[in-house]
């Protein structure tokens, strides 16, 4: 690869990377709010799949999520310029998503076909989860490509200048996002600790009414 490819690729992959996370945190942050996770993790046949809400491999699953963007960037780069090109670009990557790592993936993954029909998930668990991924694909679709076509013309109109404001927005996103996953992992986990107890009483309290 070209030092020119290089170049390009590293600043893609770090765009894919910090949309990716606040993505992921923003609405995994809003749908934490709305569904009480530590709540639904303990439900029959639920808890059997999912980790409890105050595992530790749930705390560190943020701090993956760099690994995830990183892998999405590679399998991106060779269909970047058509993305780039089309008007609705976005769109071509969402669907992307829905399609094939949403509705219909390999596995019987929660929300496809294939978890409906192969696992003992209900079927309510597969359309709870539904709108979080599908908005948080969205979002990150429309994010990226917008900000990618917005940095291709900039370069292609200033191309003998040097953008280092926009080297600065990038640096202090990328900070802020490592920031908030800390402060969203202390925060989830003060929940977690705090409401376990209430949580568990109130499933033992419906189970015995049921």
């Amino acid at each position: 690869m070209q030092k020119s490819s290089l170049k390009a690729f590293l600043s893609f992959t770090v765009k894919v990377i910090v949309v990716h996370l606040a993505t992921y945190i923003l609405v995994g942050a809003i749908m934490s709010n709305i569904i009480d996770y530590s709540e639904l993790f303990q439900q029959d046949i639920i808890k059997d799949f999912m980790r409890p809400f105050d595992s530790p491999h749930v705390a560190i699953g943020p701090y993956l999520q760099i690994a995830r963007g990183l892998l999405f960037a590679i399998v991106l780069w060779p269909i970047r310029s058509v993305l780039l090109e089309k008007k609705r670009g976005w769109l071509i990557l969402w669907t992307i998503f829905v399609v094939f790592g949403i509705l219909s993936t390999p596995a019987a993954a929660p929300c496809s076909i294939e978890g409906i029909i192969y696992s003992k998930l209900p079927l309510w668990y597969h359309l709870l989860g539904l709108p979080e991924i599908m908005v948080q694909t969205l979002i990150f679709s429309i994010a990226l490509i917008l900000w990618d076509k917005r940095s291709l013309h900039k370069a292609a109109g200033e191309k003998k200048q040097s953008h280092p404001l926009v080297t600065e927005i990038v640096k202090a996103g990328v900070t802020a996002c490592f920031a908030y996953i800390g402060y969203a992992i202390g925060g989830l986990l003060n929940f977690a600790l705090i409401g376990a107890e209430v949580d568990m009483d109130t499933a033992a309290g419906d189970r015995e009414h049921n």
